[in-house]
C-alpha cells in the first residue's frame, strides 16, 4: 500500500466515525443545558476547522500525503497549533456527544481521537520530509493543544 492509498484509508476510517456520530440517535433524556452547551462545544470546533481550511488554502487536503504544490504554513492560527483542523474535529465531535447524551458515544470518540493522533503522527513525518523547516516549527510550535512547549 502507498502513502495515498494509506492516506486514504485513514481519511475513510476518519469519516467514517465522524457520520457514527453525527447519525446516533439523541437521547431523550438530554438536559437543555448539556445540549446548548455541548452545541457551544461544536461551535468553537467550528471556528477553529474553518481557521484551519483557510489558513492552508492551496495546501489544504484531507489526506496526510501533503499536496506536490503545497506550501509550509506557520502564520494564523498555525502559528497557535500545528493541528487545528485535528483539533476542531476533535472538538466538534465531542461536543457532537455532550449535546447528545449518549455518554457510550464516548468510545467512538476515543477511537477518533487515536486515528487522528495517528493520522497526525503520520502526517508530520511527511511534512518533515517535504519541508525542510518543519522540524524547527515542531519545536516551537505544539501539536493541537495551545500553550503546551512542544507536543511531536
Amino acid at each position: 500500500m502507498d502513502d495515498l492509498q494509506k492516506g486514504r484509508m485513514l481519511v475513510f476510517l476518519q469519516f467514517g466515525l465522524i457520520i457514527i456520530l453525527a447519525m446516533y440517535p439523541d437521547s431523550t433524556t438530554v438536559d437543555s443545558r448539556t445540549n446548548i452547551f455541548g452545541t457551544i462545544v461544536i461551535a468553537i470546533g467550528l471556528i477553529l476547522l474553518f481557521a484551519g481550511f483557510r489558513g492552508l488554502g492551496k495546501s489544504l487536503t484531507a489526506n496526510p500525503v501533503p499536496n506536490q504544490d503545497g506550501v509550509l504554513v506557520t502564520k494564523g492560527i498555525y502559528s497557535v497549533v500545528r493541528h487545528p483542523i485535528y483539533l476542531g474535529l476533535l472538538i466538534i465531535t465531542f461536543g457532537l456527544v455532550v449535546s447528545s447524551g449518549v455518554w457510550g458515544q464516548i468510545i467512538v470518540w476515543v477511537a477518533l481521537a487515536m486515528l487522528l493522533v495517528y493520522k497526525m503522527r503520520w502526517e508530520e513525518v511527511l511534512l518533515t520530509a517535504k519541508y525542510k523547516d518543519y522540524a524547527e516549527y515542531m519545536t516551537k510550535v505544539p501539536a493541537i493543544i495551545p500553550g503546551l512547549k512542544r507536543s511531536k
